[in-house]
Protein backbone atom coordinates (compact mmCIF):
# COMPACT_ATOMS: atom_id res chain seq x y z
CA UNK A 1 0.00 0.00 0.00
CA UNK A 2 2.07 3.53 -1.23
CA UNK A 3 0.68 5.87 1.18
CA UNK A 4 2.57 4.34 3.87
CA UNK A 5 5.36 6.88 2.47
CA UNK A 6 2.57 9.53 3.72
CA UNK A 7 3.39 8.66 7.39
CA UNK A 8 0.47 6.24 7.67
CA UNK A 9 2.51 2.90 8.64
CA UNK A 10 0.99 -0.69 8.13
CA UNK A 11 0.43 -0.68 11.97
CA UNK A 12 -1.21 2.06 11.86
CA UNK A 13 -3.54 0.66 9.15
CA UNK A 14 -4.21 -2.26 10.74
CA UNK A 15 -5.71 -0.73 13.93
CA UNK A 16 -7.73 2.28 12.03
CA UNK A 17 -9.38 -1.26 9.82
CA UNK A 18 -9.92 -2.84 13.15
CA UNK A 19 -11.45 0.30 14.94
CA UNK A 20 -13.73 0.83 11.96
CA UNK A 21 -14.92 -2.96 11.82
CA UNK A 22 -15.78 -2.46 15.70
CA UNK A 23 -17.64 0.91 15.32
CA UNK A 24 -19.17 -1.35 12.18
CA UNK A 25 -20.16 -4.32 13.92
CA UNK A 26 -20.87 -2.31 16.95
CA UNK A 27 -23.62 -0.61 14.32
CA UNK A 28 -25.11 -3.70 13.39
CA UNK A 29 -24.97 -4.89 16.74
CA UNK A 30 -27.40 -1.49 17.92
CA UNK A 31 -29.94 -1.63 14.73
CA UNK A 32 -30.36 -5.32 15.63
CA UNK A 33 -31.29 -4.63 18.83
CA UNK A 34 -33.75 -1.30 17.70
CA UNK A 35 -35.58 -3.90 15.86
CA UNK A 36 -35.64 -6.30 18.88
CA UNK A 37 -37.36 -3.88 20.56
CA UNK A 38 -40.36 -3.35 18.31
CA UNK A 39 -41.01 -7.59 18.06
CA UNK A 40 -41.05 -8.11 22.09
CA UNK A 41 -43.61 -4.86 22.35
CA UNK A 42 -41.00 -3.07 25.08
CA UNK A 43 -41.87 -5.59 27.84
CA UNK A 44 -38.98 -7.84 27.64
CA UNK A 45 -35.30 -6.44 29.57
CA UNK A 46 -33.14 -4.41 26.80
CA UNK A 47 -30.34 -6.84 27.22
CA UNK A 48 -32.63 -9.53 25.68
CA UNK A 49 -33.97 -7.92 22.48
CA UNK A 50 -30.75 -8.25 20.11
CA UNK A 51 -30.82 -11.96 20.86
CA UNK A 52 -34.97 -11.79 20.34
CA UNK A 53 -34.53 -10.50 17.57
CA UNK A 54 -32.39 -12.93 15.84
CA UNK A 55 -34.27 -15.99 16.95
CA UNK A 56 -37.62 -14.42 15.71
CA UNK A 57 -35.99 -13.24 12.21
CA UNK A 58 -34.46 -17.46 12.20
CA UNK A 59 -37.73 -18.38 13.25
CA UNK A 60 -39.57 -16.92 10.42
CA UNK A 61 -37.46 -17.02 7.68
CA UNK A 62 -37.02 -21.15 8.08
CA UNK A 63 -41.11 -21.24 8.87
CA UNK A 64 -41.99 -22.73 5.34
CA UNK A 65 -38.51 -24.77 4.90
CA UNK A 66 -35.39 -24.86 3.85
CA UNK A 67 -36.32 -24.84 0.23
CA UNK A 68 -38.34 -21.46 0.72
CA UNK A 69 -35.77 -19.98 1.76
CA UNK A 70 -32.96 -20.91 -0.65
CA UNK A 71 -35.75 -19.58 -3.44
CA UNK A 72 -35.74 -16.39 -1.77
CA UNK A 73 -32.04 -16.08 -0.97
CA UNK A 74 -31.62 -16.41 -4.90
CA UNK A 75 -35.15 -14.74 -6.47
CA UNK A 76 -35.49 -11.86 -4.15
CA UNK A 77 -32.25 -10.75 -2.43
CA UNK A 78 -29.36 -12.20 -5.11
CA UNK A 79 -31.84 -11.36 -8.71
CA UNK A 80 -33.15 -8.75 -7.04
CA UNK A 81 -36.95 -9.86 -9.27
CA UNK A 82 -38.38 -7.57 -7.91
CA UNK A 83 -36.69 -4.79 -8.87
CA UNK A 84 -36.56 -5.80 -12.53
CA UNK A 85 -39.95 -6.39 -12.49
CA UNK A 86 -40.51 -2.55 -11.64
CA UNK A 87 -37.78 -1.22 -13.73
CA UNK A 88 -35.29 -2.66 -15.90
CA UNK A 89 -32.88 0.70 -15.67
CA UNK A 90 -33.08 0.27 -12.06
CA UNK A 91 -32.24 -3.02 -12.06
CA UNK A 92 -28.99 -3.33 -14.10
CA UNK A 93 -28.07 0.20 -11.10
CA UNK A 94 -28.90 -2.08 -8.36
CA UNK A 95 -27.28 -5.42 -9.53
CA UNK A 96 -23.86 -3.47 -10.95
CA UNK A 97 -23.76 -1.03 -7.37
CA UNK A 98 -24.70 -4.49 -5.35
CA UNK A 99 -22.07 -6.94 -6.91
CA UNK A 100 -19.20 -4.11 -7.31
CA UNK A 101 -19.49 -3.39 -4.03
CA UNK A 102 -19.71 -6.62 -2.27
CA UNK A 103 -16.87 -7.75 -4.15
CA UNK A 104 -15.00 -4.85 -3.61
CA UNK A 105 -15.39 -5.24 -0.15
CA UNK A 106 -14.18 -8.81 -0.40
CA UNK A 107 -11.23 -8.38 -2.30
CA UNK A 108 -10.10 -5.90 -0.07
CA UNK A 109 -10.66 -7.94 2.87
CA UNK A 110 -8.85 -10.76 1.43
CA UNK A 111 -6.17 -8.36 0.20
CA UNK A 112 -5.56 -7.10 3.95
CA UNK A 113 -4.99 -10.09 5.10
CA UNK A 114 -2.08 -10.85 2.33
CA UNK A 115 -0.61 -7.64 3.32
CA UNK A 116 -0.34 -8.90 6.75
CA UNK A 117 1.10 -12.28 5.55
CA UNK A 118 3.63 -10.98 3.18
CA UNK A 119 4.11 -7.86 6.02
CA UNK A 120 5.12 -10.37 8.68
CA UNK A 121 5.99 -13.35 6.28
CA UNK A 122 3.70 -15.71 8.37
CA UNK A 123 4.26 -19.35 7.24
CA UNK A 124 6.67 -18.24 5.21
CA UNK A 125 4.79 -17.62 2.87
CA UNK A 126 5.52 -13.62 1.90
CA UNK A 127 6.26 -14.75 -1.82
CA UNK A 128 3.05 -16.58 -2.41
CA UNK A 129 0.97 -13.76 -1.13
CA UNK A 130 2.50 -11.20 -3.60
CA UNK A 131 1.87 -13.43 -6.28
CA UNK A 132 -2.00 -13.95 -5.12
CA UNK A 133 -2.10 -9.98 -5.11
CA UNK A 134 -0.79 -9.30 -8.08
CA UNK A 135 -3.17 -12.42 -10.06
CA UNK A 136 -6.28 -10.21 -7.83
CA UNK A 137 -5.36 -6.58 -9.99
CA UNK A 138 -7.57 -7.78 -12.73
CA UNK A 139 -10.66 -8.65 -10.57
CA UNK A 140 -10.33 -5.31 -8.89
CA UNK A 141 -10.62 -3.44 -11.87
CA UNK A 142 -13.18 -5.49 -13.12
CA UNK A 143 -15.83 -4.78 -10.21
CA UNK A 144 -14.50 -1.29 -9.93
CA UNK A 145 -15.80 -0.92 -13.50
CA UNK A 146 -19.08 -2.23 -12.73
CA UNK A 147 -19.43 -0.14 -9.83
CA UNK A 148 -18.46 2.80 -11.36
CA UNK A 149 -21.22 1.48 -14.10
CA UNK A 150 -23.67 1.15 -11.49
CA UNK A 151 -23.02 4.90 -9.66
CA UNK A 152 -23.30 7.03 -13.21
CA UNK A 153 -26.41 5.53 -13.81
CA UNK A 154 -27.62 6.36 -10.59
CA UNK A 155 -26.26 9.74 -10.78
CA UNK A 156 -26.86 10.32 -14.31
CA UNK A 157 -30.80 9.54 -13.20
CA UNK A 158 -30.84 12.05 -10.95
CA UNK A 159 -29.89 14.70 -12.99
CA UNK A 160 -31.82 14.01 -16.10
CA UNK A 161 -35.15 12.09 -14.76
CA UNK A 162 -37.05 15.36 -13.24
CA UNK A 163 -39.46 12.62 -10.96
CA UNK A 164 -35.94 11.33 -9.27
CA UNK A 165 -34.37 14.65 -9.43
CA UNK A 166 -37.26 15.76 -7.45
CA UNK A 167 -37.40 13.07 -5.06
CA UNK A 168 -33.94 13.09 -3.88
CA UNK A 169 -32.41 14.62 -0.99
CA UNK A 170 -28.85 16.08 0.06
CA UNK A 171 -28.61 12.72 1.85
CA UNK A 172 -29.14 10.26 -0.82
CA UNK A 173 -26.93 12.66 -2.96
CA UNK A 174 -24.07 12.34 -0.32
CA UNK A 175 -24.34 8.81 -0.67
CA UNK A 176 -24.59 8.30 -4.38
CA UNK A 177 -21.72 11.17 -4.43
CA UNK A 178 -19.47 9.47 -1.77
CA UNK A 179 -19.79 5.83 -3.86
CA UNK A 180 -18.84 7.33 -7.22
CA UNK A 181 -15.96 9.99 -5.74
CA UNK A 182 -14.81 6.43 -3.56
CA UNK A 183 -14.42 3.92 -6.85
CA UNK A 184 -12.97 7.24 -8.87
CA UNK A 185 -10.24 8.17 -6.15
CA UNK A 186 -9.27 4.13 -6.47
CA UNK A 187 -9.25 4.19 -10.62
CA UNK A 188 -6.95 7.48 -10.26
CA UNK A 189 -4.45 5.88 -7.70
CA UNK A 190 -4.16 2.82 -9.72
CA UNK A 191 -3.81 4.63 -12.87
CA UNK A 192 -1.31 6.70 -11.80
CA UNK A 193 0.91 4.07 -10.15
CA UNK A 194 0.50 2.45 -14.13
CA UNK A 195 -1.76 -0.46 -12.87
CA UNK A 196 -4.66 -0.59 -15.64
CA UNK A 197 -5.40 -3.38 -18.14
CA UNK A 198 -7.69 -0.43 -20.19
CA UNK A 199 -5.25 2.27 -20.00
CA UNK A 200 -1.77 1.19 -19.09
CA UNK A 201 0.20 3.79 -18.01
CA UNK A 202 -1.53 6.68 -19.83
CA UNK A 203 -1.88 8.33 -16.57
CA UNK A 204 1.29 7.21 -14.63
CA UNK A 205 2.04 9.97 -12.10
CA UNK A 206 3.37 7.65 -9.11
CA UNK A 207 4.20 11.22 -7.11
CA UNK A 208 0.72 11.24 -6.46
CA UNK A 209 -0.64 8.07 -6.25
CA UNK A 210 -0.15 7.10 -2.58
CA UNK A 211 -1.95 10.99 -1.72
CA UNK A 212 -5.33 8.88 -3.95
CA UNK A 213 -4.20 5.87 -2.58
CA UNK A 214 -5.16 7.39 1.15
CA UNK A 215 -7.77 9.36 0.16
CA UNK A 216 -9.63 6.63 -1.22
CA UNK A 217 -9.10 4.42 1.87
CA UNK A 218 -10.55 6.97 4.15
CA UNK A 219 -13.74 7.95 2.30
CA UNK A 220 -14.41 4.29 1.77
CA UNK A 221 -13.78 3.26 5.85
CA UNK A 222 -15.89 6.27 6.61
CA UNK A 223 -18.66 4.92 4.40
CA UNK A 224 -18.24 1.36 5.66
CA UNK A 225 -18.41 2.62 9.00
CA UNK A 226 -19.80 6.22 10.08
CA UNK A 227 -22.89 6.47 7.44
CA UNK A 228 -23.80 2.64 6.41
CA UNK A 229 -24.88 1.40 10.26
CA UNK A 230 -25.34 4.80 11.55
CA UNK A 231 -28.42 5.78 8.59
CA UNK A 232 -31.56 5.33 6.69
CA UNK A 233 -28.91 3.70 4.30
CA UNK A 234 -29.16 0.42 7.22
CA UNK A 235 -31.74 -0.66 4.22
CA UNK A 236 -29.29 -2.57 2.46
CA UNK A 237 -29.33 -5.08 5.29
CA UNK A 238 -32.93 -4.45 5.98
CA UNK A 239 -34.47 -4.86 2.99
CA UNK A 240 -32.93 -8.02 2.22
CA UNK A 241 -33.72 -9.57 5.93
CA UNK A 242 -36.92 -8.83 5.54
CA UNK A 243 -37.69 -9.85 2.39
CA UNK A 244 -36.53 -13.66 3.62
CA UNK A 245 -38.32 -13.61 7.09
CA UNK A 246 -41.24 -12.66 4.68
CA UNK A 247 -40.47 -15.45 2.02
CA UNK A 248 -40.47 -13.23 -0.18
CA UNK A 249 -43.06 -11.09 0.59
CA UNK A 250 -42.99 -7.16 0.86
Amino acid sequence: MAFYTLGLTFELVILLTVIVLAVWIYGIYFNFKKWGLGSTGYHDPLRRSFWLFLATWIHEAFKDGIWVFLRTVVLDVLLLRRTLARSPVRWVMHMSMFYGFLALAALSGLGLMLDIVEHFNLAGFAHEAEMVKGMMALPFDVFGYLLLFGSTIAISRRILIKFVRDNTSAYDALLIGAVFLITVTGFYAEWMRGNSFLLGNMFEYPIYAPHFALIHTLLALGLFALILPWSKYIHVIATPMTLIANRGGE
